[in-house]
């Protein structure tokens, strides 16, 4: 008996471990700089209503999630009338009803230098993950600090660290511009 239970373990986590190795290899005739992460194929969209997340492309899907209104999100890929949306912070993928979200205009070059330079901040400001209030802050900055803007998302300026650490958000109401 103590056989058969361990030889049955070890084909379970056989089984349940198989599937996890093959999902990480890709095919050895890819070169590498043609794979790419699903959330650097995405286009930026914004939720224009709260929203319900579903596991697949329709309502007799689950419901995994909520997304409030005005919220930027990660379109991967259409399925009908559905936009499949991936998480920067790892979670599932999940799908929206299409009416529910607007493709975002995303920045290109020229916009990014056009917002590019060293600006004042004229308030105390939060900087934040992502550009909305609905990101993690990361830090505060203090009036009258001078940040170093590298792009802009709407109403947000993409801001440089001083520390070496990913670049951060801030609104733009609360930054002036001091130089170019």
């Amino acid at each position: 008996m103590r056989v058969s239970t361990r030889l049955g373990l070890v084909l379970s986590l056989f089984f349940i471990l198989l599937p996890l190795t093959a999902c990480k290899k890709k095919d050895a005739r890819e070169p590498e700089s043609t794979v790419q992460t699903e959330a650097e194929k995405t286009r930026p969209y914004m939720t224009i209503q709260d929203v319900k997340v579903r596991s697949g492309p329709g309502t007799r899907h689950k419901i995994i999630a909520e997304i409030k209104a005005n919220t930027k999100v990660n379109v991967a890929g259409k399925e009908g009338g559905w936009l499949r949306v991936v998480s920067r912070q790892g979670r599932p993928p999940g799908y929206i009803d299409e009416r529910f979200a607007k493709p975002m205009a995303t920045e290109g070059p020229e916009q990014a230098r056009s917002y590019s330079g060293t600006y004042k901040t004229t308030a105390d400001a939060s900087v934040r993950e992502g550009p909305g209030i609905h990101y993690k802050a990361l830090a505060r900055i203090q009036e009258d600090t001078l940040v170093t803007v590298v792009g802009a998302d709407g109403e947000w300026l993409k801001v440089e660290s001083r520390r070496g650490n990913p670049p951060g958000y801030i609104e733009r109401r609360y930054a002036q511009r001091v130089s170019d």
